[in-house]
């Protein structure tokens, strides 16, 4: 089972991903990363990734920091990303993969593209993707995985089936 999460900014795809890992982290040996942002004083500064297993956070993408790569406003630190790329690499026990997000920001390193590259074969793999981006990696996704576009209606129930789903494929 390979499903692919879409839908627009703050749809809650982040919490679908944490939904889904909170529901089986004792029954499976989940690995994988969510994005999350981050607020100052009510307005989002950057976002950071955080391994779902060992809690390490990094910054993704900052305002103000300066990168040769940009997404909008937020310099994208191409470093944090190669280094959570590294642990993909590393998931072979896990019964499932979870990655969120894979989007502009994460596409920016060549080493998160080949990690992720390295696992599209496995079963049991689940991923947020950016909605309208055309970038190779996730027009290749979309056309190998089942991909489900979430909106405000049917997250909570899609986040429920989706429990279910790896739970009974065990």
């Amino acid at each position: 089972m390979r499903i692919a999460v879409t839908g627009r900014p703050g749809v809650g795809k982040t919490t679908l991903c944490l939904k889904v890992y909170e529901a089986l982290k004792d029954k499976l040996n989940i690995r994988g990363f969510i994005t999350k942002e981050v607020r100052e004083k009510g307005v989002r500064i950057g976002f950071k990734l955080i391994d779902l297993k060992s809690g390490e956070e990094a910054w993704l993408a900052k305002v103000g920091y300066s990168s040769p790569f940009k997404v909008g406003k937020y310099g994208v630190i191409v470093e944090s990303i190669d280094r959570f790329a590294e642990k993909i690499e590393g998931y072979a026990d896990a019964d499932l993969i979870i990655l969120d997000e894979i989007g502009p920001m994460e596409l920016k390193s060549r080493k998160f593209v080949e990690a992720v590259e390295s696992i599209l074969d496995r079963d049991n793999l689940l991923f947020t993707i950016h909605l309208k981006s055309q970038h190779p990696l996730l027009k290749r996704i979309r056309s190998e995985f089942e991909v489900i576009t979430l909106t405000e209606e049917n997250r909570d129930a899609i986040a429920e089936e989706i429990v279910r789903r790896f739970a009974h494929d065990r």
